[in-house]
């Protein structure tokens, strides 16, 4: 009986012992929260006050794109990545979040992601069916896949200051744009907050002024367009 007494008291206390051991954490998650700013102003849309680097006085309407391949590295040259694609629409609040989980504990020096997608996914019809993936189908008659992003609004001409429309759509695969942002981020097993902010500017400045006026107002269907605006989006987004 006593025998008995000592193996059950032996099993409780073991129990209460392992629940005692430290669990050391060795994935944890990052939230992003997209934000949107034309240099140092919060971006409004349906306004005319902005102004790029080469003049242009605009505004937004319009802005959805895609981002997807998102990748964590590290200072060694290793890296966690995702094959998550993420449709944004900047004036649909839900869609405006990037949660990635599971990223291995540690710390890592940059965050790297396309926007738009790769070859493998730029296919027509190799996204699900859903409302937004159909309407962000790129032609077939120009290539099929998708748009990687549609900006849209209104600009006044320098001249005589008439109001005309533009339409910055990015798609193909030679413009894929390569984003990179170099930041600290510590991974310690629980969920961080970040913002990823884009600034609107920067797609227009940045190696290369884009002007509406002799570069194009429609890019759809204008190659050269389209490698100078992904050429600048490779710095449009920070991360705090």
């Amino acid at each position: 009986m006593k025998g008995t007494v000592l193996v059950v008291f032996g099993i409780i206390f073991g129990l209460f012992s392992c629940k005692d051991d430290p669990i050391e954490p060795n994935l944890g998650s990052v939230k992003f929260s997209v934000n949107y700013v034309v240099n140092s102003e919060p971006l409004r849309f349906d306004t005319i006050t902005y102004t790029n680097a080469a003049g242009n006085k605009y505004g937004l309407t319009h802005l959805e794109y895609y981002i997807s391949n998102i990748a964590f590295n590290k200072s060694d040259g290793s890296s966690y990545s995702t094959n998550a694609v993420f449709y944004i629409n900047a004036q649909k609040p839900e869609t405006n979040f990037i949660t990635i989980d599971n990223i291995p504990k540690g710390n890592y020096t940059s965050v790297t992601f396309y926007i738009g997608l790769d070859s493998i996914l730029n296919k027509t019809n190799a996204l699900p069916n859903s409302l937004d993936n159909i309407n962000m189908a790129w032609p077939d008659a120009m290539g099929g896949g998708y748009h990687f992003m549609k900006m849209e609004g209104y600009f006044l001409a320098k001249v005589d200051q008439k109001k005309y429309g533009y339409a910055m759509h990015l798609g193909k695969n030679p413009n894929l744009v390569k984003a990179e942002v170099v930041t600290p981020i510590s991974i310690n097993g629980d969920l961080l907050a970040k913002t990823l902010t884009m600034n609107i500017n920067e797609w227009y400045a940045n190696p290369a002024v884009y002007d509406f006026e002799v570069d194009g107002n429609y890019s759809m269907g204008l190659s050269a367009a389209m490698l100078k605006l992904s050429k600048n989006g490779k710095d449009v987004f920070s991360i705090n």
